[in-house]
């Protein structure tokens, strides 16, 4: 058997990759901290390795994995090309994509990306992403690398920063104003392609995603249950409806009404509950703590 070899995102990604992994049914117990490995008790996956995300890309590439999840913005860094299975709806902090900006000082006079000086220092992690995205401009810059707190190098001789952010917060907090969004970036399952190509390996890899699919899409949805008049019904399951529909059924000993239950988009939820409530629909249950959602 070809036993999957995983690799995940450590960090702030950690937590949420590994409740999401969770919810498929793909609990990860870490057998050693301080390698970060870990075991997923199913017999097709070989092993489970936490790493820096920013080196998730050539451990891929160098044929040490078989799939992995990471963040576009570090395969767009390192010029990396894999078989992209799924985007999630996963985050640091919420669902949405991350952004990777370029950031100058508020106070400056700079307003647009072709403001900026020739031979401007920018510091980044991104190095090799905005060595490219410059280059590909035109424009002559010095790149240097940061290791980390890179919204304060401004202050220590930097002329602009890339970095990433997804509420902008802390780039004003630190008085720098964005001019420009080099890339979106959202977390992905990738393929390393030896592993994609091998049949056996190909298998596994697919149900892995699409189990990791299910759970990503059922942090999208709620389960809904309510009791209608059968005057209402019609209206009813028209307003709940669902992947397919709603299940329906009579409730017992109480002639005239029946049990509607279904998946419905957690962003709609209110608003669905609003209308029901309008046509005498009652006892209404939602549960927002579904693990699974394979559709």
């Amino acid at each position: 058997m070809n036993e999957l070899r995983i690799v995940l995102p450590d960090g702030s990604m950690q937590e949420v990759v590994a409740n999401l992994l969770a919810k498929a049914g793909l609990p990860v117990t870490i057998r050693n901290k301080r390698t970060k490995e870990g075991i997923i008790a199913v017999d097709w996956i070989d092993s489970v390795v936490f790493q820096r995300p920013q080196e998730i890309p050539l451990y891929l590439k160098n044929g040490h994995f078989d799939v992995a999840i990471v963040g576009e913005d570090w395969l767009a860094n390192w010029g990396c090309e894999f078989p992209v299975l799924l985007k999630l709806p996963i985050g640091r902090s919420g669902n949405a994509a991350v952004k990777i900006v370029l950031a100058v000082d508020e106070t400056g006079c700079w307003r647009k990306i072709e403001d900026l000086p020739s031979n401007i220092e920018i510091a980044t992690e991104y190095v090799g992403l905005v060595q490219r995205f410059f280059s590909e401009r035109g424009q002559i810059v010095r790149v240097t690398p940061s290791f980390g707190n890179t919204e304060h190098k401004i202050r220590y001789g930097a002329g602009a920063i890339v970095d990433v952010t997804e509420s902008g917060e802390s780039l004003c907090e630190n008085r720098l104003r964005i001019i420009h969004t080099i890339m979106e970036s959202h977390t992905v399952v990738v393929a390393n392609p030896d592993s994609w190509s091998n049949k056996v390996t190909r298998f596994h890899i697919d149900s892995f995603t699409r189990l990791v699919k299910g759970a990503a899409q059922a942090s999208q949805y709620v389960m809904l249950t309510a009791n209608a008049p059968a005057r209402s019904i019609d209206r009813a399951s028209r307003i709940i409806g669902g992947l397919k529909g709603p299940t329906c059924s009579p409730l017992r000993g109480m002639k005239g009404w029946f049990a509607l239950q279904s998946i419905v988009p957690r962003k709609g939820e209110q608003q669905i509950i609003v209308e029901l409530l309008k046509i005498g629909v009652t006892d209404i249950i939602v549960n927002r703590d579904i693990p699974l959602v394979m559709s």
